[in-house]
């Protein structure tokens, strides 16, 4: 579990954007969308933070992503192959960080280099292709 407090008390900081899913991983690179918030707090939305951690095991220090003002992102930074991750993101304006949203579903990374594409549906299928 990711924790993070919002120390702005009765800021006007955007709320929490909708829960991030994961669009694909290649390589150990993670592709990801999510939704705006609800509320931009008053103010513009200026960009995103992802947050994203090992998912399993003692607690680990998250790594930090910080990327524009689009829903979508590639995060590729300190991913490990053959480790599980999830994600999280906070929404920025001129106040400062809104709360994290909800983590993603874990992810794995492949142990080896190839691509790795998820498609939702009522169950969750995975295609594994290596293109070398």
């Amino acid at each position: 579990m990711l924790v993070y407090f919002n120390t702005i008390k009765g800021s006007r900081v955007p709320s929490t954007p909708g829960r991030p899913r994961i669009v694909k991983v290649i390589d150990t690179e993670v592709s990801l969308t999510w939704t705006q918030p609800d509320s931009d707090g008053g103010s513009e939305i200026t960009g995103y933070l992802i947050a994203y951690t090992i998912a399993y095991g003692y607690c680990h220090i998250p790594q930090h992503v910080t990327v524009g003002v689009t829903t979508t992102a590639k995060v590729k930074k300190m991913i490990a192959r053959g480790r599980s991750y999830v994600f999280a993101v906070a929404a920025k304006n001129e106040f400062g960080f809104g709360d994290f949203s909800p983590l993603t579903q874990e992810v794995e990374i492949p142990k080896y280099h190839g691509n790795f594409f998820l498609s939702h549906s009522d169950v969750m299928r995975c295609t594994l292709f290596n293109p070398y």
